[in-house]
This record gives C-alpha cells, structure tokens and sequence, in this order.
C-alpha cells in the first residue's frame, strides 16, 4: 500500500495544484494541499491532521488522484459521468465570467487557460465536457481570442501616464507637422537577422540532392526615420547601435533634408539621451536644426515605426533566402517601395 500512496506530481500538476490552494471551494483547497504535501514527502497521516480528515479519507483522495490527475479535484466529474449541456441561462453568465480577469472569481491568474474553464465550469456548473472544442467556443463566445499577449517591462508607466506623455507629444509637434520648413519623424533602431534554414522539397526517389547555403548567422542594423507627414521612411544601415553610429546618422538625415528644421520622437535608449549627443544640438552645430522628443519610457507600441519593422519583417519572411544580403536587400527593398500610414 505504501507505494500506492505516491503522486509523481509533474511540474505542471504542482503549478495548477498550487494555484488551487487559493481555491475558494475548501474541498478543492484541501485535497491541492494533501497532494502537494505528499509531493514533499509528508506521510498521510500527518496530513489528515493538517487538512482535518480522517487517514483513509487522505488515502481515498491519493488513489482517485493517481487514476484521474487533476480531474479528481472535482467530486463527481471524473471521466464526464455527470456532464450535461449548459442551459442559456448558464452560458451567458458564462460569457460574463470568461470576459473577466480570472481573479474575478477567486482564481490568481491574468489571462484564462482551458484547464481553468474547464475546472471553473465543472465546480460551478456540474458539467464537464470530453473535448477542450467546446471550452474554446466558450471562449470566443466570450470575447476572447488565442494571440500572444503583449509584453511589456515591468517599470513601464501606468496608462494614464503614457496618455499623458503622448498627448504632450502631439502638442508639442501639432505646429511643426503643419509647417513646410520643417519635418517631424518618428525614428527607431532595428536588427534584421538570416540564418539560412533547409526545408523540406519534393526530390525523385533514388537520387540524393544536395544543398549548398550559408548558414552563419547574420544580424544587420538599421536607424529609420518615418516621417509624420508623408509616411516615407529614411532607412540607413548602422554598424552598431550607439551615440557614435547615431550621430552620424542624424548627420546624414539633415543632409537629406537641407534648409529643414527637423523633429525626431524616438524611445529613450542611452545612446538617444546622452550627453555627447546633446551637445551635437547646441547653436553652430551640424545638428543644430534637429529637435529631439522622447516617447514615455518603456511603451514601444506608441512608437508607430515599431508597425513598420513588424510589416516589414513579415513581408520578407515568407521566402527562404540562402544568403544573407539577399535578405538585407529585401527588407530595404520593401522599405523603400513603401509608404506607412502609421502616426503618432
């Protein structure tokens, strides 16, 4: 029988168990923390008392868990014996529920995951179904679609800062974006990397083919100024990102653009804010003419060229080139063939 009482918890059965010992159903608290005590080597014994039941009732929950998992957390829905179809009336408080941060409904997660429907509906509603399809309708019926959620770093600003910032943004080029002596862009860093990769092809039987690629990996660099008005884009190549290769770069737009006074909104990288840049800005200077805005710390997504790069790197992903500046070509390519409706 000893051996029988073990669990051999996985590390995802002891994150989801873990979760459920803030379950507001007390059952479900209970046997989450038996079987995690068990995981920790605590005898049965020892947790009955800790959980308040009796030594077979521990056992019980042991025995129900190795044949069912987690399902067995759930009195009475194991293997679907008690599912029935949800009532209007249900879906739609359903619908509610799921259009919620789980942490609504006693749950500590930000986003809903099917195992957590599934074991929300089953505890709530006394119905469990067979396939997760159904938990997935449940899901767009609510709302909600599968997409990576947006990351950001964790000291960006709140909300209603960034609003802030970006409405002090618009004020602050409304003037310049009407004026033809002057240009106003919103200007950003990217890297654009090749690794040949070898796919599968349709190749006659009996005769071996070869390949010949490239296959260092490869990165180049670029600055891109998109301008606010007419939605082209400046795009030069860096050979590395810092207030040096920058300078220049600014050096080359107002080349670009004689006689115009010139407004760059980017982030707030240190090669954007240092001191040795500042000082190519006073009177005299060849970058005397540009005025530098900073976008709110750390929200990328204001900074509407991050649009371009991403369209940019989509366009030319969808064909496998063997050398890297065949790769490099392409995205410029489709930079300079291009127009951008993006705006700040």
């Amino acid at each position: 029988m000893a051996a029988t009482l073990t669990t051999a918890l996985t590390g995802e059965e002891i994150t989801i168990l873990k979760t459920y010992k803030r379950s507001r159903f007390s059952l479900v608290q209970h046997k989450a923390e038996a079987l995690l005590l068990l995981d920790d080597g605590v005898t049965p014994d020892i947790i009955a008392r800790f959980v308040e039941r009796q030594p077979s009732t521990i056992t019980t929950w042991i025995l129900e868990f190795n044949r069912l998992r987690i399902a067995s957390l759930f009195t009475g829905h194991a293997a679907n014996t008690n599912a029935s179809k949800l009532t209007p009336a249900q879906r739609a408080e359903i619908a509610t529920a799921l259009s919620q941060p789980p942490s609504t409904r006693g749950i500590p997660a930000q986003f809903w995951t099917v195992p957590q429907v599934k074991d929300w509906i089953a505890s709530q509603f006394d119905v469990v179904y067979d396939s997760d399809t159904t938990y997935h309708l449940l899901l767009r019926h609510a709302g909600l679609s599968f997409k990576y959620p947006q990351v950001f770093d964790k000291r960006r600003g709140s909300d209603a800062d960034i609003d802030a910032r970006m409405a002090q943004i618009r004020d602050e080029i409304a003037d310049a974006l009407k004026d033809p002596g002057q240009v106003v862009f919103a200007a950003d860093e990217v890297r654009v990397e090749h690794e040949a990769e070898v796919r599968k092809a349709w190749i006659h039987k009996g005769h071996p083919t070869t390949l010949s690629v490239d296959r260092i990996r490869q990165a180049q660099s670029y600055i891109g100024f998109l301008s606010q008005t007419t939605g082209e884009m400046d795009l030069l190549r860096l050979t590395w990102q810092n207030t040096e290769t920058i300078t220049r770069a600014l050096t080359t737009l107002v080349d670009r653009h004689p006689g115009k006074k010139i407004t760059v909104v980017w982030d707030n990288a240190r090669w954007h804010r240092s001191k040795k840049l500042r000082e190519h800005l006073d009177e005299g200077n060849v970058l005397a003419n540009v005025h530098l805005v900073w976008l709110p710390p750390y929200a990328p997504d204001h900074n509407p060229i991050e649009k371009v790069w991403n369209e940019a790197k989509a366009a030319i992903s969808n064909r496998q080139r063997l050398h890297f500046e065949d790769t490099v070509v392409g995205f410029e390519t489709f930079i300079a063939s291009s127009t951008f409706s993006y705006r700040i």
